[in-house]
């Protein structure tokens, strides 16, 4: 019987329709079409497609161009914009009834020794995962603020909330969305499944932490919250299928604009960050 994490692994495995083009599952949702993770996740899929093996995804930079349809499907064109020795670049555009609906540019790197590792410290003082409630707890206590869809329909993942306006504890101190990932299971090693899953969650909640100091949510009535742009650079290689702890934060809202920052943490380790514009009218 298939669970949600095998309906998302099997999101991020893209059928080959030839001359470096893909065509993505859709989400089938109808409320709120395509999740701009779903894009982001099947276009890093499709990028991977195109480079060996042995590179690794350090950046991806995407543009939601229109609202995708739920309940079509996505055909991810890939251009092999350049192969260097060290980096190699790919364009993937999103396409839906003729019309470009999702751009993004990802950059992968042919990993080597650097000169020396710095990185921030993990912040300190964490609760277990285990010990914190998970989304379906939080939405069974406010109810389903987010659209039955969304509030209601099965977690690809475990997902623990450190931190909401809608769990027991609140926002961050910094106004912010802060909680725990992993799958279920093991989803194997091949890193493109990692980077894809990283790539697919780094869009849960982000956005949404520009209306925290409004007191909104993008189910609040008469709230719109739609994604602009998403920027993500890989650090260092995680692994989706042990505890990844996400922290995000709103920079600026202005101009009916706002921009948010995340950083994923695993094992002590900064292992990605994120940056994400989105337009919001009340």
């Amino acid at each position: 019987m298939s669970d949600a994490l095998d309906d998302l692994l099997a999101t991020l495995d893209l059928d080959d329709a030839g001359d470096d083009r893909f065509l993505g599952a859709s989400s089938g949702h109808v409320e709120y079409g395509l999740y701009g993770g779903h894009q982001m996740g099947q276009a890093v899929a499709a990028a991977g497609r195109t480079v060996e093996p042995e590179r690794q995804l350090h950046s991806i930079h995407c543009h939601f161009l229109r609202g995708g349809d739920g309940e079509q499907p996505v055909e991810y064109v890939v251009e092999r914009i350049r192969d260097g020795r060290a980096f190699c670049t790919r364009r993937v555009t999103g396409v839906q009834d003729d019309k470009d609906i999702f751009m993004a540019v990802a950059s992968f790197h042919t990993p080597e020794d650097g000169n020396g590792l710095i990185s921030p410290d993990m912040p300190g003082g964490l609760a277990d995962p285990e010990s914190l409630p998970s989304f379906e707890e939080c939405i069974a206590e406010v109810g389903p603020i987010f659209g039955d869809e969304w509030s209601l329909s099965p977690r690809s993942t475990e997902y623990r909330i450190a931190h909401a306006p809608w769990a027991p504890t609140g926002p961050s101190e910094r106004g912010g969305i802060d909680y725990w990932f992993r799958c279920r299971r093991s989803v194997g090693d091949s890193p493109r499944v990692h980077e894809a899953v990283l790539a697919y969650m780094s869009d849960d909640c982000l956005v949404d932490v520009v209306l925290v100091p409004y007191g909104k949510t993008w189910g609040s009535e008469g709230t719109t919250l739609v994604s602009l742009d998403h920027s993500m650079w890989f650090h260092q290689p995680g692994r989706v299928d042990d505890w990844v702890y996400v922290e995000q934060w709103p920079a600026v809202a202005t101009g009916a604009r706002g921009l948010a920052h995340s950083r994923m943490w695993q094992d002590g380790r900064l292992i990605a960050s994120c940056g994400q514009e989105g337009l919001a009218r009340f």
